[in-house]
């Protein structure tokens, strides 16, 4: 049997705008997997090396939990975690493994429960001292409906600039179609695309590209008679991958709730399989850039997408005078909508409560986002129980940034739990970036979006 060793080293230059990119990197760990090679004969030994770096901006904000955790928990079952079997949860137990933690069969006896599929009914009989990774309540903001409302509700509040939000609107709401209605038909919004879509189905399903001045569009208005139905601003003048439609997919992790913490990290572009054309809105797929069964759909690192924002950028004047580092740039408008998110749903998700009889728990996240020419980010969506397939080298070391950073963060947190310490700062969140903390937001301080933008054509 043959071998090929393939090893990958988990290193960037750290994006900070105040850290040095020169700071020391430190090798923390090594970790071996065995996997089945799909482009050729004999397995690939991965060696994943972690690199500890400096963290991110951090606040000097003391924040504790409402007591201390973790008290009743026996000493046996310290560091002990159960897992569903299905390959989707592999990576995080390997994580586990790598840092020590041993795997036990009965999920009663282990203090960290692991599963894909989020199992409401463990939800009342979990002990105190357990932490699941599944937030309770999550449907108040994985619905694009309460998705809308809940940022409208909160902008309302709070009179927050969401900037990184397409106009949307909820026609089964009278008040939202009459306002639709006058922007259609009085304010222009006849003369730009739109997406009218089905509010709580996924994976590109129950989507429809409604063309500027078409009577499709002009009668849209009318649609929550029929049915559920959302309608949302179409992002035109949107970067394009080698003349392809792309999005990306980002992560955020809850990593605790008492105090409520939450991390951002660096994910992936995907890409659409046929040549984009952003006039066209004859076929819906061709505006989707995955479950377009047209064939594979491409992915690319975030180090592929800096590579595509970074040429961009150099292309055009304009953003170079207003923009100094256009990765970061665009990674701070990331940061800032998922610490806005966080803030407009803490208190209807992103608790225990009376929801869940542990003392905490924690759940990843995904959320996805568009990027036009003027490097302005666009969230369309957040994503609960996010696929993580394996299918690509890419994923493999993206995994092992978010799962082994992840499983540091949550033993730092818990031992400072236990022993009723400042959450904060934390001192190895490995690649993960701060964006919220017991009420302080991530905010890309300086910037302002303009509101003049580039219509589709």
């Amino acid at each position: 049997m043959s071998l090929a060793v393939v090893q990958l080293t988990l290193m960037r230059a750290w994006h900070s705008d105040t850290a040095d990119p020169t700071a020391q990197l430190e090798t923390f760990g090594t970790m071996q997997t065995m996997l089945s090679s799909s482009e050729g004969s004999g397995d690939v030994i991965l060696q994943l090396k972690a690199i500890k770096s400096n963290p991110s901006y951090q606040p000097k904000k003391e924040i504790y939990a409402s007591k201390k955790l973790f008290q009743d928990m026996p000493e046996a079952n310290r560091k002990t975690f159960f897992a569903h079997s299905s390959k989707i949860c592999h990576v995080m137990i390997r994580a586990l493994r790598q840092l020590g933690w041993t795997r036990v069969n009965n999920r009663k006896e282990a203090q960290l429960i692991w599963t894909y599929t989020r199992m409401k009914s463990w939800y009342k009989s979990l002990k105190p001292w357990q932490r699941y990774n599944h937030v309770p309540r999550t449907y108040v903001w994985n619905h694009k409906d309460r998705f809308a409302e809940g940022f409208r509700q909160y902008q309302k509040r709070t009179g927050a600039d969401l900037y990184f939000l397409p106009e949307t609107f909820n026609l089964n709401d009278e008040k939202q179609m009459s306002e639709f209605k006058l922007r259609l038909l009085n304010d222009g919004g006849v003369n730009q695309p739109w997406v009218l879509k089905e509010p709580n189905v996924n994976q590109g399903k129950g989507i429809t590209m409604l063309a500027p001045n078409s009577d499709a569009l002009r009668e849209s208005y009318k649609k929550g008679e029929e049915d559920d139905y959302i309608i949302q601003q179409y992002i035109c003048n949107e970067m394009t991958w080698s003349k392809r439609k792309f999005d990306t997919r980002m992560y955020w992790f809850v990593a605790s709730t008492d105090p409520l913490v939450v991390f951002y990290i660096d994910g992936y572009a995907r890409i659409g399989n046929a040549n984009y054309k952003e006039n066209d809105f004859n076929n819906t797929r061709d505006h989707l850039t995955t479950h377009t069964f047209l064939g594979e759909e491409g992915k690319g690192s975030f180090d592929d997408l800096a590579e595509k924002i970074t040429e961009r950028y150099n292309s055009s004047s304009e953003l170079q005078k207003r923009i100094q580092d256009p990765v970061v740039h665009v990674r701070n408008q990331y940061k800032e909508a998922i610490g806005r998110l966080i803030d407009a749903f803490r208190d209807k998700t992103f608790k225990t409560g009376n929801d869940m009889s542990a003392e905490d728990c924690f759940e990843l996240y995904g959320a996805d986002f568009v990027i036009d020419n003027d490097l302005d980010v666009w969230l369309i969506e957040p994503q609960d129980d996010c696929g993580m397939d394996e299918d690509h080298y890419l994923r493999l070391e993206m995994h092992h940034n978010i799962y082994y950073g992840m499983a540091q963060i949550l033993e730092e947190i818990w031992t400072k739990q236990e022993k009723g310490l400042p959450i904060l700062p934390i001192e190895n969140p490995g690649m993960w970036e701060l964006v919220y903390a017991d009420g302080w937001i991530y905010q890309y301080e300086g910037y302002k979006r303009s509101a003049i933008k580039k219509n589709c054509g």
